[in-house]
């Protein structure tokens, strides 16, 4: 077995993106649990407070997957210390998991106490790789600083009933995306750079995400019977998730563009975040549109128009806003034509939210109209900044 050694080249010294190794695959194979037991839980009760308790709980998962996946990619070490770090967050990812049956509302002590764990197992990760590497030590703990903080938060919240508790949550998640990221770049005295594959995780947790659509999009055949209307709607289930893959694959991944941002410099880097933090919004609503098709296949065998509508519409809303802030990270320029079928989809995704169609009909418009972008991306390739 080779060994990695990774390290912090200079600026300059970056050449090309490596692959992920087949222990970062594993790691993000776990979070395959954890996600669709967030989309069983929004299946159960998409209601506005369901989406709500989703969006917050989605938000948590991912930034674990972030932070770790980041870590992974700026010190690519694949000695046993440091596999064992990852299995162990493995462990506690999965303890994660199995506290989300049924939801936290009822007794959210465990996952905050396991998440408070994960984080100050992150801290700890980089206070090691700080006190080893010399010239990586400020922007290290910085970011250690900022996961124990949080992890202080969370235990915190456990002397807290909720909503408080999770008001707490909330708070120490924002303050650790703030300091362990682009302040960490923007203080840190040497900002460290990388050969970057962050652009191949993100594009492989869509994969992931798009499997738990898919997924739904079966289930939801699979609960209704083979009926005409249902397997219509599923198939324009399928119909939008392969739209989506096709747009996500055409127009937003890029397999150089971290290199790219580090070749940048710092400024770059930090801007460069909106691309990694627009992804949560593409990902929860690639979930939330799976459960939505879900959900369509029992409306439409029930003859209901009451909930379908409005989370297919508001999930297709919200992942072309993911979309947009995702292109700002890198500058990622759309042609007018490109543009203006963005703009249909938005228009479909409000007709279906606030129109009350039928279900089927909701997703079969939608599937027309992911199917008309990405054939207008096709022909108009959006232009990354080099």
């Amino acid at each position: 077995m080779t060994e990695r050694t990774g390290g912090l080249p200079e600026v300059g010294g970056v050449t090309e993106a490596r692959r992920p190794s087949w222990l970062e695959l594993f790691f993000d194979l776990v979070f395959v649990v954890a996600v669709f037991q967030l989309g069983t839980l929004l299946n159960e009760e998409h209601s506005a407070h369901g989406v709500l308790v989703f969006a917050g709980l989605l938000t948590t998962i991912w930034w674990l997957w972030f932070s770790f996946s980041y870590f992974a990619d700026l010190f690519d070490d694949d000695r046993p210390p440091s596999r064992f770090a990852q299995l162990l967050a493995m462990l506690g990812v999965l303890a994660l998991a199995a506290t989300l049956d049924g939801g936290v509302a009822d007794d959210s002590a465990p996952y905050a106490l396991a998440y408070g764990l994960l984080l100050a197992l992150l801290a700890g990760m980089y206070g090691v790789v700080g006190w080893r590497r010399k010239r990586a030590r400020e922007f290290c703990w910085w970011n250690a600083a900022g996961f124990l903080l949080d992890a202080v938060l969370w235990f915190s919240s456990l002397l807290v009933p909720s909503p408080g508790r999770y008001a707490l949550w909330g708070v120490g998640l924002a303050v650790n995306a703030a300091v362990a990221g682009p302040l960490a770049y923007t203080w840190a005295g040497r900002a460290p750079v990388q050969r970057s594959h962050m652009p191949e995780r993100f594009g492989l947790f869509t994969i992931v995400v798009l499997g738990e659509a898919v997924l739904a999009v079966a289930n939801g055949i699979g609960e209704t019977g083979w009926r005409p209307t249902v397997v219509a709607v599923g198939v324009g289930g399928f119909v939008i998730a392969c739209g989506i893959w096709w747009v996500y694959f055409a127009s937003t991944f890029d397999q150089e563009a971290g290199n790219r941002a580090v070749r940048g410099g710092r400024a770059l880097v930090v801007r460069s975040y909106l691309y990694a933090y627009g992804h949560l919004l593409v990902y929860g609503s690639i979930v939330a549109s799976g459960v939505a098709v879900e959900v369509a296949a029992r409306e439409a065998v029930h003859g209901d128009h009451g909930v379908a509508g409005p989370l297919l519409g508001g999930s297709q809303l919200t992942l072309l806003l993911g979309c947009l802030v995702v292109y700002r990270g890198f500058d990622v320029r759309v042609t007018r034509q490109v543009a203006f079928a963005q703009v249909g989809l938005a228009v479909a995704a409000l007709v279906i939210g606030l129109g009350g169609l039928p279900p089927l009909v909701a997703v079969l418009l939608i599937a027309v109209a992911w199917v008309a972008l990405a054939v207008v991306e096709r022909r108009s390739p959006p232009v990354w900044r080099r």
